[in-house]
C-alpha cells in the first residue's frame, strides 16, 4: 500500500463528533494522517493500527487517496456543516470566506489547541521524548535543560509552542503531528 491518504471532510466531522466509536489506533491514525507519508509509513508510526483499521476508515469515507476523489460518507446526525479538507488543492476545495488557509493550518491550529490544553505531565513527557528523537544528541540535551528550567505549566506550554514551530519549520507538519500524538497518548 504505497499510496498516500488524506482526511476527508467526513473524517474531519468524525474527529469532532466521535459518532463511529473507532478503536483508539484507528482514531489516532485519523487524527494524524496526511499526504506527507505513505500509508505504509503511517502503519509503522501509529502504534497498534492495522490494515483493517485503514479499510474501516476508507470504507466509511473518512480518508481517501491523495489526489483521488474524496468520497464523503454519510455524516452523523446533528454534526453541522462539514469543514473543507484543507489538504485538497485550492482549485477543488471550496474557497473560505476569510483569508485563504495554508494546507497545514488546520493541523497547526489543532496542535496549538492541544498544547494549550495539555496538563503538565503529558506535555513534559512528550517534549522530552520528541525532543530527543528530533533534535539529536547535543541539541536534544540542551532542549532537555530548557524543559527543566520551566517554572510551571505556562512556561512549559510556551516552550512547547516554540518547539512545535521549530519542528514545523525544520521537519514539517508530520513531525508536529508526532508531538501532538505524543501529548495525547500520555495519560496525566
Amino acid at each position: 500500500m504505497p499510496s498516500r491518504f488524506v482526511r476527508t471532510p467526513a473524517g474531519q466531522v468524525e474527529i469532532q463528533a466521535r459518532a463511529l466509536k473507532l478503536s483508539r489506533p484507528a482514531r489516532n491514525l485519523l487524527l494524524v494522517i496526511n499526504d506527507s507519508r505513505s500509508l505504509d509509513d503511517w502503519l509503522v508510526q501509529v502504534h497498534g493500527v492495522t490494515p483493517e483499521d485503514v479499510a474501516l476508515l476508507r470504507d466509511n469515507g473518512l480518508i481517501a487517496e491523495a489526489g483521488g476523489a474524496a468520497g464523503a460518507a454519510p455524516r452523523p446526525a446533528g454534526a453541522g456543516p462539514a469543514p473543507a479538507d484543507l489538504r485538497e488543492p485550492a482549485s477543488r476545495a471550496p474557497a473560505p470566506a476569510a483569508a485563504p488557509a495554508t494546507p497545514d493550518s488546520a493541523d497547526w491550529d489543532r496542535t496549538q489547541q492541544v498544547i494549550r490544553a495539555a496538563a503538565y505531565t503529558p506535555l513534559y513527557d512528550a517534549l522530552n521524548s520528541v525532543g530527543k528523537a528530533k533534535l539529536g544528541l547535543m541539541r536534544g540535551y540542551r532542549f532537555a535543560l530548557e524543559i527543566e528550567k520551566c517554572n510551571g505549566i505556562e512556561d512549559l506550554r510556551s516552550l512547547a509552542l516554540r518547539f512545535a514551530e521549530q519542528l514545523r519549520q525544520e521537519h514539517g507538519m508530520a513531525a508536529v503531528g508526532e508531538l501532538t500524538y505524543a501529548i495525547g497518548a500520555v495519560k496525566a
